[in-house]
């Protein structure tokens, strides 16, 4: 059996003279046997404390002393084991966690220093020692999450609920929520814009515009290499942490394109611009996928470009992730239609392909990691987030096969993810896991992910069996999402879909005139609920929809039941659906519907 490969800081340390074990049951079955603590450590490539403890308290000589002989040392990587860190993370990076052999938590806490760590390690094993009788073994299961298994359809005042929390935590000076430290968090301004154009609510939109030209504007954005940092130490948004992510900066150009459509303000599709220009210039591997991040250099990030320009680049996490590349697919799909589909659509197209093709393994299932190998197979978060990319996939390409892709992996999901209402555990099950795996969980994200390619694909095919699914399954989780408040944000978009009137467009082609150009335009538009499909003449989707024999390409734009002549030229789009909006404006007095215009 190969050695074990643990990564620590790339500067000078004695960390990997620490003995760590790998999370397996032999490490565990050691511990029970030994009768040692386990110390937890929960690092990250591109963390910055987390290179510091290496540095400083794992290269002291009397720690590393002391943890080797008295202890049972395990080292995870944060990205890799995203199941472990769900379970353990004692409130960021650096965890360091402090374990019964069973898997139980004694204490723990984040960056611990050299002074500090000593005297905790002699507390640790004090209270082991004299209180080891009383502690159960047994790990006691998480409580069950809040859901409501009776639920048909969330009701819309959950997300005015939501929306409300935002306004009470937004900052007004300074844009964002709270104090400090700051996140972007991305739901919640992705909330905000689609509130403002499901109801005119100028306040929400005040609130996204003012936190988004804010992060654009300050240090947390990389205003010489492009890319966003991954959160600001400060309310004036003036201290970031210095690593950039992959998924965050693929929301992130999301976000902003979002903004643009809404808004109009061709600022933010710059913004965007330069964050998609920064992953594909140094996120992206030779075969099609991008790494996971770049190091946090403080050094480095400021110094002016003319210094910059003469030091290598920071580390770049070349390890690819499920997740995070699906997203940046998505946000690559959305530029290709907004900002320039000559540089954007080939790289969103083959990377689509190259995530199918590491990823997906018939018999094992979706993987969440590859390095030097896929790894990691069924994690919820990866099946959530490829799936709605496959369906971008084929709204912006009008290929099939991608749809029936979306169908294998929800396939997938229910024979080794669903639980016993609609919900969807975080994981597969894993017979004797030990520790906290044992018991999976049923996050409010992913499950929220889930819901939205239910209602897709329901608007795609009209049918409603895909429609109620996912009515019942964002509505099951309403109780945890008002709980959890602004941090219920995407489910609150994913609820406001499954009310919001459906935008259906439809472009008819033939095989030597293909409606691209069509496409790649009302993709680009923004809806509450907008599904983009496509219907080859002669296919049975065309055959039954009565649609008039008419030169293709052609769009038709439908909600409900009225729909607008058939539009041959891109330019024609903007006029049917003002048409549109006046006639659903003219059915529902109470404001709601699509936005077409944005």
């Amino acid at each position: 059996m190969a050695e074990p490969t643990f990564r620590f800081s790339p500067r000078p340390n004695r960390a990997g003279d620490i003995h760590w074990h790998e999370w397996t049951q032999d490490t565990f079955q050691q511990a029970q046997a030994e009768d040692k603590p386990i110390l937890l450590s929960i690092s990250a490539v591109w963390c910055h404390w987390c290179h510091v403890m290496d540095e400083t308290t794992y290269s002291d000589p009397q720690i590393i002393s002391r943890i080797n002989s008295d202890f049972i040392p395990i080292r995870i990587d944060n990205d890799q084991r995203p199941d472990i860190n769900q379970r353990y993370n004692m409130g960021g990076w650096p965890t360091t966690a402090f374990l019964t052999p069973a898997g139980e938590i004694i204490t723990g806490g984040t960056y611990i220093a050299p002074e500090q760590m000593a005297p905790l390690l002699d507390q640790v094993i004090s209270y082991w020692n004299e209180h080891k009788s009383e502690i159960a073994d047994q790990l006691n299961p998480p409580a069950p999450p809040k859901i409501n298994p009776h639920a048909e359809i969330p009701s819309p005042e959950s997300v005015t609920k939501i929306m409300e929390a935002i306004r009470q935590q937004f900052d007004r000076a300074y844009g964002g929520l709270g104090v400090a430290p700051k996140f972007p968090q991305v739901d919640v301004w992705d909330l905000a814009l689609l509130f403002f154009t499901a109801t005119g609510d100028g306040w929400a939109a005040g609130m996204a515009v003012r936190t988004l030209d804010a992060m654009a504007g300050s240090a947390l954005f990389d205003g010489i290499g492009g890319g966003f940092f991954r959160y600001s130490t400060t309310r004036e948004w003036t201290i970031p942490h210095f690593e950039k992510m992959l998924d965050d900066n693929a929301q992130l150009a999301k976000l902003y394109l979002h903004a643009y459509q809404v808004l109009g303000d061709d600022t933010y599709r710059q913004i965007a611009d330069a964050v998609l220009n920064w992953a594909n210039k140094n996120l992206l591997n030779l075969n099609g996928l991008w790494g996971g991040s770049q190091d946090a250099d403080e050094e480095y990030y400021r110094l002016p470009q003319e210094e910059r320009d003469k030091r290598p680049a920071p580390f770049v996490d070349p390890i690819m992730y499920t997740h995070a590349n699906a997203q940046m697919i998505s946000a690559q799909l959305l530029a290709a239609s907004l900002i320039n589909p000559t540089v954007y659509a080939p790289i969103a197209l083959t990377a689509l392909e190259a995530l199918w093709d590491r990823m997906w393994d018939e018999n094992a299932g979706l993987y969440h990691y590859d390095n030097d190998g896929p790894k990691l197979p069924g994690q919820l978060i990866d099946v959530a987030h490829f799936t709605n990319t496959l369906i971008d996939g084929y709204e912006f390409t009008g290929d099939p096969i991608y749809l029936e892709r979306a169908e294998t992996l929800i396939a997938y999901a229910d024979r080794v993810l669903k639980g016993e209402n609609n919900g969807f555990y975080d994981q597969i099950e894993i017979p004797g896991a030990p520790g906290r795996l044992k018991h999976r969980q049923q996050p409010l994200n992913e499950n929220a992910l889930m819901a939205r390619a239910f209602l897709r694909l329901g608007a795609l095919f009209e049918d409603e069996q895909w429609t109620r699914r996912g009515q019942a399954l964002v509505g099951e989780f309403s109780p945890m999402a008002e709980e959890q408040g602004v941090f219920g944000a995407l489910w609150a978009i994913v609820a406001d879909r499954a009310h919001a009137p459906v935008l259906s467009a439809t472009v008819v082609q033939s095989h030597h005139r293909p409606g691209t150009a069509l496409r790649q335009a009302i993709y680009g538009l923004y809806d509450r609920n907008r599904v983009v499909r496509t219907w080859p003449v002669g296919s049975p989707e065309f055959a039954q929809s009565g649609y008039p024999e008419i030169p293709v390409p052609a769009l038709y734009i439908c909600q409900g039941q009225t729909c607008s002549q058939p539009i041959t030229e891109p330019e024609g789009i903007l006029p049917a659906l003002q048409q549109l909006q006046q006639a659903a404006t003219a059915q529902v007095p109470n404001p709601g519907g699509s936005s077409p215009e944005a």
